[in-house]
C-alpha cells in the first residue's frame, strides 16, 4: 500500500507522467462516449431511414384515396349539372316523366366508381330521388335511411364523412354536394360507397413488420382500421391530432412504445396513418447497443493498464536524458522535454493529415477550376493563381475541351429507370477516362444527365492521336454499353483564359450532329463554314398559327416547310436548334391551351434534349407532337362545354374594346355567373375574369409593339375606361408597366 502511494505521488508530481495519466483518463472517457453517441447516432440515422419508406407509401395511400374521390366528386358535378337533375327539382309530385328521368339517369350514374347509391333530396319538396333499390320517395318518413337529413343545412360544399346506414347496418363513405339553382340551395346531392369498396384496393390491406394501418376523418375518428397491434383507438386519434407540432412522434400503448407517421390529406382533411412496433424494428439495435458499451468498457480498462505500462518503458530513455543534462544540483527549473517530442509528433501528424487531404480533394478542386474556367465565373487573376496552385504538373503543352454527348438521349433512356441511366452514365464515364489516361492528362465534369466534358492535355502535340482516341471512345461505349455516343473536340488553347472560348467551340461543332448523324466525333478545325443565318419566324408561326385553329393540312405542310428548309443545311446548326427550342416551346403553350400539356408526367423532371437529336429524329419528335394536339383539338370540337366556352371567347374577342363585365360574358352563353366560372375554369383553369383579363393584356402587347398610340388610348382600345387601373393590370402580369415594356420591346430589336 505505501509503495502504491509513493507511485502515485510520483506520477502526480512529475509533469510528463501527469500529462500522460491524464490523456489516459480522457481518451478512456473519449471511447465511452463514443459508444453511447454511436449507438444514439445510428438508431437517429435507422428513424429518419424508416421514415421514408413508410411517409413514401402513406403518400400512395393518400394520392389514391383523393384521385378515388375525386372521380366520385367529377360524377356528383356531372349529375348536379345534368338537365334531369334541374328538371326534377322545378317538377311537381305529379310529374312522372321528370322523375323516371332522374332515377333512370341516378341509376346509369352509379354504374362505375363501386357506387352504391345516389340521393337527390328535393328540400323545399322534402322528397327524394334515387338510384336503385331506393327509387324515388314523395315522404321521407317512408325512406329507412334518412339519419344525414339532420347535416343538411351545414352542407354549402363538397363533404366526405363515414355514416352508418342503420336499415341495411352497413358503414357508407359518403360525398355529399349542394345543389344551386339561381344562386340558391334547392337540394342535397349523396353519393354513398360502401366502406369496403372504398377501401378495397391492395395498398390497404398490406400489413407486414406489425406494421398498422389506419385512417382517420377530419374529427380524428377512425375510418379504416388495420390493427396488429392492439391498438387503443381514441389514444391513437389523440395522438395524430398533435402529431403535426411533434418531431419524430412516437405512441405508447399496452406499455409498448410505438413510431408513428402521419400523413394528412388537404383535399379531405383525412388522417393516413402508419403504426410501426419500436421493439421489433431496433430489436437489433438493443443488443449491437449492449455489446458496443461492454466492448467499450473493456477497452476503456485493457487501455488504462497498458498506457500505465507503457509509460514506465517511454519515460525510462527521458529520465536517462535528464540525468544527462541536469546537474545533481539542480539550480534551475526542469527543462520539459516531452513537450519538444509532443510539438514534433504533432507537426509530422498535421504533415500527413494535410497531404492526405490534398490527394483526396484535388480532384474536385480540379473540377471546380475546369467549371470557372468554362462558365466565366472568376477573373484572370484568380485562374492563373489556380492553374499555378492545383495544375502545377501541366504547365507545357496545348489544352482541349472535348463535350462527349449521348446520341438521342430521349430514346435512349427510356428504357432506363433514373438510377440505370445514371449509373450506366457513370460506367461511359469509366471508359472515356481509361481511353484518355493513357496518353493524356484530363479532368471530367459532368455536363447535364446526357454526357460531361473534358480539358485533356496530350503528352505529345499530335491532334490525331486525340481524334483516334475519340474515335475509339465512341466504339468501345457502342461495343460495351450499347450506347451512340458523339464527341465535340475544340482546338487546342496554350492559355487558360481562353478554355471557356474552347468550352463554346466543343458544343457548337457537336451541334454538326444535327446534320451528319450519330456516332462521330467533330473537331473545330474540320468544321464546315456555314452561313450563320436564323430561321425564319414566319416558318415557326406556319406552324403553330394552323394548330390553334385546328387546320391540319396547314399543320403538315408547315412543319414539312420547316423541315424541308433545315434539311437544305443553309443556316447553321445552332441557330436551328435555337429555333427548334423555340417551336418547342410555342407547341407545349398551345397544348396546354387545349387541355393536354406535352409529356405533362415527365415535364417536372425532365425536359427534353432535343439538341441530343439529329434531323430525322427531330421530325419524327415534332411530327409526334403536332399529330397530338391536332388529335386533342378535333376532340374539343365535338365537345358540347368547348363549344360553349368557344362562344364566350368569340363574344369577349368581339367586345374587346367595350367596358363589359363577367355578366355580360356568361349572359351571351345562356348561363349564371356561378355556372359560367364553373364550366369555363374546368376547361381551361381559369375564371372568366382571368381569361378575359389576358386576352386584353396580349392584345395591348401587340397595340405596344406595333403602334405608336399613347398609353391611355390603348387603355381604351382594351376595355380599360381609367387609365391607371389599366396600367395596375399590366403590372401585376408582366412584372413591368407598359411604357417600360415598350421601351424593352424596343431594345430587343
Amino acid at each position: 500500500m505505501k509503495r502504491l502511494l509513493f507511485w502515485l505521488k510520483y506520477t502526480m508530481k512529475n509533469s510528463q507522467s501527469r500529462l500522460l495519466v491524464t490523456l489516459t483518463l480522457v481518451i478512456s472517457v473519449l471511447i465511452l462516449s463514443l459508444g453511447l453517441a454511436s449507438y444514439a447516432i445510428s438508431k437517429s440515422i435507422l428513424m429518419k431511414e424508416m421514415a421514408v419508406p413508410e411517409l413514401t407509401k402513406l403518400t400512395i395511400d393518400r394520392d389514391l384515396t383523393d384521385q378515388f374521390v375525386k372521380n366520385v366528386d367529377m360524377t356528383a358535378v356531372q349529375v348536379i349539372l345534368h338537365t334531369a337533375t334541374t328538371e326534377f327539382l322545378q317538377s311537381s309530385k305529379n310529374d312522372f316523366d321528370k322523375i323516371t328521368n332522374i332515377t333512370n339517369f341516378l341509376n346509369a350514374a352509379s354504374i362505375s366508381n363501386n357506387i352504391e347509391s345516389i340521393y337527390i333530396y328535393d328540400i323545399e319538396k322534402e322528397r327524394i330521388a334515387a338510384s336503385n333499390p331506393v327509387g324515388y320517395i314523395s315522404n321521407m318518413n317512408l325512406l329507412a335511411d334518412r339519419d344525414w337529413l339532420k347535416d343538411i343545412d351545414s352542407i354549402t360544399g363538397m363533404v366526405v364523412k363515414e355514416r352508418l346506414n342503420k336499415s341495411r347496418k352497413e358503414m357508407y363513405i359518403s360525398l355529399f354536394r349542394p345543389i344551386l339553382l339561381n344562386a340558391q340551395k334547392k337540394g342535397i346531392l349523396v353519393i354513398n360507397i360502401p366502406v369496403q369498396k372504398f377501401f378495397s384496393s391492395q395498398i390497404y390491406v398490406e400489413n407486414d413488420f406489425g406494421r398498422s394501418h389506419f385512417v382517420f376523418d377530419a374529427a380524428f375518428e377512425p375510418i379504416l382500421a388495420k390493427d396488429a397491434a392492439g391498438l387503443q383507438e381514441a389514444q391513437l386519434g389523440n395522438a395524430v391530432k398533435h402529431a403535426d407540432t411533434a418531431h419524430n412522434p412516437t405512441f405508447y400503448s399496452n406499455g409498448q412504445k410505438y413510431l408513428l407517421y402521419v400523413l394528412k390529406s388537404d383535399y379531405t382533411s383525412w388522417s393516413f396513418v402508419s403504426v410501426l412496433p419500436e421493439q421489433q424494428l431496433f430489436k437489433g439495435m438493443y443488443w449491437i447497443r449492449n455489446a458496443v458499451l461492454l466492448v467499450s468498457v473493456l477497452f476503456a480498462i485493457v487501455s488504462v493498464a497498458l498506457i500505465v505500462i507503457a509509460n514506465n518503458k517511454m519515460l525510462r530513455p527521458i529520465r536517462r536524458m535528464r540525468k544527462l543534462l541536469i546537474p545533481i544540483e539542480k539550480t534551475y527549473n526542469e527543462p520539459e522535454l516531452l513537450d519538444l517530442e509532443n510539438l514534433t509528433t504533432k507537426i509530422l501528424n498535421d504533415h500527413s493529415f494535410m497531404s492526405k487531404q490534398i490527394k483526396t480533394s484535388m480532384p474536385e478542386i480540379r473540377k471546380r477550376f475546369l467549371e470557372d474556367a468554362c462558365f466565366e465565373q472568376a477573373d484572370a487573376v484568380e485562374l492563373y493563381q489556380k492553374w499555378k496552385d492545383h495544375f502545377a504538373d501541366w504547365q507545357q503543352g496545348p489544352l482541349y475541351i472535348a463535350t462527349v454527348s449521348i446520341d438521342h438521349y430521349m430514346e435512349w433512356s427510356k428504357p432506363y429507370s433514373l438510377g440505370d441511366s445514371e449509373l450506366l452514365l457513370y460506367a461511359l464515364g469509366n471508359i472515356t477516362a481509361e481511353c484518355f489516361n493513357e496518353s493524356n492528362r484530363s479532368v471530367m465534369v459532368q455536363h447535364g444527365k446526357e454526357g460531361f466534358y473534358l480539358l485533356l492535355q496530350p503528352h505529345h502535340e499530335n491532334v490525331d492521336d486525340m481524334e483516334g482516341i475519340c474515335g475509339r471512345v465512341v466504339d468501345e461505349a457502342l461495343r460495351y454499353l450499347n450506347m451512340s455516343v458523339s464527341i465535340g473536340l475544340s482546338e487546342p488553347t496554350h492559355d487558360v483564359l481562353h478554355l471557356s472560348q474552347s468550352y463554346r467551340q466543343s458544343n457548337i461543332v457537336l451541334f454538326e450532329r444535327l446534320y451528319h448523324g450519330y456516332g462521330n466525333v467533330y473537331i473545330a478545325k474540320a468544321q464546315e463554314e456555314r452561313v450563320k443565318e436564323d430561321v425564319d419566324e414566319a416558318l415557326i408561326q406556319a406552324v403553330c398559327q394552323p394548330l390553334q385553329t385546328g387546320n391540319d393540312s396547314q399543320a403538315w405542310l408547315g412543319i414539312d416547310r420547316l423541315f424541308n428548309v433545315i434539311s437544305e443545311k443553309n443556316s447553321s446548326p445552332v441557330a436551328v436548334m435555337a429555333a427548334l427550342e423555340k417551336l418547342q416551346i410555342s407547341l407545349e403553350k398551345t397544348a396546354e391551351g387545349l387541355g393536354r400539356p406535352i409529356q405533362a408526367v415527365m415535364k417536372p423532371y425532365f425536359y427534353p434534349k432535343i439538341n441530343s437529336m439529329d434531323i430525322h429524329d427531330l421530325r419524327n419528335y415534332f411530327n409526334g407532337i403536332v399529330s397530338q394536339i391536332l388529335s386533342k383539338f378535333q376532340e374539343k370540337q365535338v365537345s358540347k362545354t368547348n363549344m360553349t366556352i368557344q362562344g364566350m371567347i368569340d363574344f369577349m374577342l368581339e367586345h374587346l374594346s367595350e367596358n363589359i363585365g363577367v355578366k355580360d360574358i356568361s349572359d351571351s352563353a345562356q348561363l349564371s355567373v356561378y355556372q359560367a366560372n364553373q364550366l369555363f375554369k374546368q376547361e381551361t383553369g381559369q375564371t372568366v375574369y382571368d381569361y378575359f383579363t389576358k386576352l386584353r393584356i396580349e392584345h395591348s402587347e401587340m397595340l405596344l409593339k406595333e403602334t405608336d398610340y399613347k398609353i391611355f388610348e390603348i387603355a381604351e382600345m382594351v376595355g380599360y375606361q381609367n387609365e391607371n387601373s389599366f396600367i395596375r393590370v399590366f403590372r401585376n402580369m408582366k412584372s413591368m408597366t407598359p411604357g417600360k415594356y415598350r421601351d424593352w420591346l424596343k431594345e430587343q430589336s
